[in-house]
């Protein structure tokens, strides 16, 4: 029984910059999940399979992980742009009450 290199798994040519965008992550996990198969249909023995499928599912979870912090960041962003206009909009509504009871006043 023989057992072959796993290095082809975590070689492959998954980057991770800051900037990538959600699409581009789940298009890196089609990727994986298109490897997982083709590990499972290959010809290695068990254990030598259970291995790589090991890894592939690891860096698997990362990347939905990563999709999943990104969702959360712009939730985030969004509902902190909401609060910021509400706020914006609630100033303005006091900001023209108070001219308009001055104007009223001097009239």
């Amino acid at each position: 029984m023989s057992i072959s290199s796993i290095s082809s798994v975590s070689n492959s040519n998954i980057s991770m910059s800051t900037s990538d965008d959600a699409s581009q992550l789940e298009k890196q996990i089609a990727i994986i999940q298109q490897q997982i198969q083709q590990e499972n249909s290959s010809k290695d023995d068990d254990q030598t399979k259970e291995a790589k499928i090991q890894q592939l599912q690891a860096k698997l979870e990362q990347l939905q992980a990563q999709i999943q912090q990104k969702q959360s960041q712009k939730i985030e962003q969004t509902s902190g742009n909401q609060v910021e206009n509400s706020k914006n909009s609630s100033q303005d509504k006091t900001d023209s009450k108070n001219s308009n009871n001055i104007i009223d006043v001097f009239a």
